[in-house]
């Protein structure tokens, strides 16, 4: 555990370097050959017999500009603030407090747009990869309807949505996420050929979403926020929610077993240190539901620690 984060800081190297798009496009990396083989060792990379060396599919995945890269995950978990907030870890283990705000003086959403946009870019394009990655997860576990209206809420640029609008071309759908995000989103759902079917509703989710849906998702949105928090963003869905409609909520459920829980809690001490959320066991999200006028339906598991939960209005 102490030389963690020797491999986590190649892997940071790694990417910020972008040695996968030169080796992938037959340039030198321009790094030595004791950090190839290291990146080798930890299966970024394979070592060819005539010398030299060839991307694994995992190093294939820290190439940028392909659809699902981590190369920018890496970057901005691995580095910048994210990276010095979690220095201030036994502070939130002391307090349960936030220790970004700790570190900086300010939430890690104005930190983001505001103190270093750059840096929020970077995070922005990890979101969705993210997406991209998850998306054929969530379609493998989750059956879509076939017709009706999907409001993804807080769904950023609306890649996960537009992703759901082509598995299932009956759909329609509404992509809610704050005013700031509203060009970019028109740009990507136009640039998916998804205009006629898909349109970008600005506003805050605190406030009010789109009303009338028959599906409402969320991917990534509640584990952001604690109780409180999550109660009100969840009351204000089931005020436009018809009483038809079904409410999807892809995020972990944190397992009671300590011995295949690591990555929701380590995920969960994310959540703490970040932004103040939480990740959320199957009771804590069944009382949750409750108290925001929700039953829960069922918890449908998929290939990675997060599952879709589902609930409807009781």
């Amino acid at each position: 555990m102490v030389f963690a984060f020797f491999r986590s800081q190649t892997l940071n190297a790694f990417a910020k370097l972008k040695v996968a798009d030169a080796i992938a496009e037959g340039r030198d990396p321009g790094v030595n050959q004791r950090f190839l083989k290291a990146a080798a060792s930890l299966g970024l990379l394979r070592s060819l017999d005539g010398g030299g060396f060839a991307l694994t599919p995992v190093g294939e995945l820290m190439r940028t500009g392909i659809p699902g890269s981590m190369n920018a995950f890496a970057s901005v978990v691995i580095s910048g603030g994210h990276f010095k907030a979690w220095e201030n870890l036994a502070y939130s283990a002391q307090t349960e407090g936030n220790a970004f705000e700790h570190t900086f003086g300010q939430d890690v959403w104005e930190y983001f747009t505001k103190t270093q946009p750059e840096e929020g870019a970077l995070f922005n394009g990890a979101m969705r990869s993210m997406s991209e990655n998850m998306v054929p997860v969530i379609l493998d576990a989750y059956a879509l309807p076939s017709s009706g209206t999907v409001v993804d809420v807080g769904g950023g640029v609306g890649s996960m949505l537009c992703a759901f609008l082509k598995a299932q071309p009956g759909l329609r759908g509404i992509v809610m996420d704050l005013p700031f995000t509203e060009a970019d989103g028109n740009a990507y759902i136009a640039a998916q050929g998804l205009a006629d079917r898909c349109s970008f509703v600005g506003g805050s989710f605190f406030a009010s979403v789109p009303a009338g849906g028959d599906l409402y998702t969320m991917k990534f949105i509640l584990h952001d926020w604690n109780d409180e928090k999550s109660l009100a963003i969840l009351r204000t869905i089931h005020t436009a929610m018809p009483a038809h409609a079904k409410l999807a909520i892809f995020e972990a459920v944190v397992p009671d077993d300590d011995a295949i829980a690591g990555p929701a809690r380590m995920m969960d001490l994310n959540m703490m240190v970040m932004c103040g959320g939480k990740e959320r066991t199957a009771g804590e999200w069944s009382a949750l539901l409750d108290a925001a006028g929700f039953q829960l339906t069922r918890i449908v598991p998929t290939a990675t620690f997060n599952s879709v939960i589902e609930a409807v209005k009781k």
